[in-house]
């Protein structure tokens, strides 16, 4: 069934450039909107998705999610004016992960508009909205991390919230935990944090763990499945159906943010999970299902293989329009960069038994321990 949805980008998406060497490349981006337009997915060539540039946030919005010093650093950072290197440290954008860069305020206030924007799509409509840049999950309020600035997620919510949702669920499967989102509503009972990742024990940001269930007050609205290393499809679904699907139709949410990080990928090269490509898939199309009938704000997050990305999100973008897409990649686009299906070639590299067994054992402990906290 096709369903009415948008898919936000802008070339000015790529001037979040945290250095030309740095393992996010912006690039990925601009191989989504591409490849869709290849497949003639947007309306530009009669497709069924709607593209739409970003709008700015404001700085008002920011001040919903972020201090006041803190913005104002990012604002500095970005121009012309001297910093010093411990003040830029206090905010997390000194050099390493997340450096300043010239224009890094409006930059970041772009992509997080985005999603600002995704959310009043679908609060006037829209089933989906689709912000390719967003998914920024490790910004705190008052800092910047891992490769995120601005915490566009967190803004997003706000504006659902403040659109008349009474709760909404965010719902993360990036390799890396969403610790700045959690971070954000840990003591906001109207907002259900749930991150599938790789465990902090062996993967930035070392956080991420089932005893992390919420604020006093807001206890089982905190939600985290940790996989170990080298965990595949199979284990990674078995963990996931055991505990996702009953928090999530519990809370009843009335909208949902999901983070579509493609870096679970067996093929990324900063986290170690194993999920092929249709596994990766299954996982959007259950939490799709999940949320039917209710508004979806789609973000990107992590992916630093960028080929994977580009066919990872563009199968997303399909499955949220109720599109099917033929697998072989139109001729143009491999000729250009290489990609000749959407779905994977080659299998995941081989994962020793011993392995796969300490993984499953590793999840299912999780699951046991989570469902012990949240009381399931």
């Amino acid at each position: 069934m096709k369903r009415k949805t948008a898919f936000i980008y802008s070339d000015a998406y790529l001037t979040y450039n945290l250095r030309d060497d740095h393992p996010l490349q912006q690039k990925r981006l601009k191989m989504v909107y591409e490849l869709l337009q290849a497949y003639g997915v947007l309306d530009t060539h009669g497709g069924a998705v709607e593209w739409l540039e970003p709008n700015p946030c404001t700085e008002e919005a920011l001040l919903e999610v972020h201090t006041p010093d803190f913005v104002e650093a990012v604002a500095r950072a970005g121009s012309d004016v001297p910093q010093s290197s411990s003040h830029l440290r206090r905010y997390g954008i000194a050099s390493g992960d997340t450096p300043a860069f010239p224009g890094m305020f409006d930059a970041a206030r772009l992509y997080c508009g985005g999603t600002v924007d995704a959310a009043r799509l679908v609060l006037n409509g829209y089933d989906s909205a689709f912000n390719v840049a967003g998914g920024l999950h490790h910004a705190h309020p008052d800092h910047a991390a891992g490769f995120c600035t601005f915490n566009d997620c967190a803004l997003g919510i706000h504006e659902l919230l403040r659109g008349g949702c009474a709760r909404v669920a965010y719902i993360d499967i990036d390799a890396h935990h969403g610790d700045g989102v959690q971070a954000c509503f840990y003591d906001d009972p109207r907002v259900l944090t749930v991150s599938v990742h790789e465990s902090g024990q062996s993967l930035y940001p070392g956080t991420g763990f089932p005893n992390e269930i919420g604020a006093p007050g807001a206890e089982g609205t905190s939600v985290n499945l940790p996989m170990f290393r080298y965990t595949q499809g199979d284990v990674w679904h078995e963990a996931f159906d055991a505990v996702i699907p009953d928090v999530l139709n519990r809370f009843n949410a009335d909208a949902y943010v999901f983070q579509f990080g493609a870096d679970a990928h067996h093929g990324d090269p900063l986290a170690h999970l194993m999920l092929s490509s249709k596994a990766w898939m299954q996982a959007v199309e259950k939490l799709f299902v999940i949320a039917s009938g209710k508004p979806v704000v789609i973000t990107g997050g992590g992916g630093y293989n960028i080929r994977t990305v580009a066919r990872l999100w563009t199968l997303v973008m399909a499955h949220a329009a109720g599109v099917t897409l033929p697998d072989a990649v139109p001729a143009p686009y491999t000729e250009r960069y290489g990609i000749t299906h959407l779905h994977d070639t080659e299998p995941a590299p081989a994962v020793k038994n011993e392995i796969t067994r300490e993984g499953r054992e590793y999840a299912l402990a999780q699951v046991a321990e989570l469902r012990g906290y949240l009381g399931l």
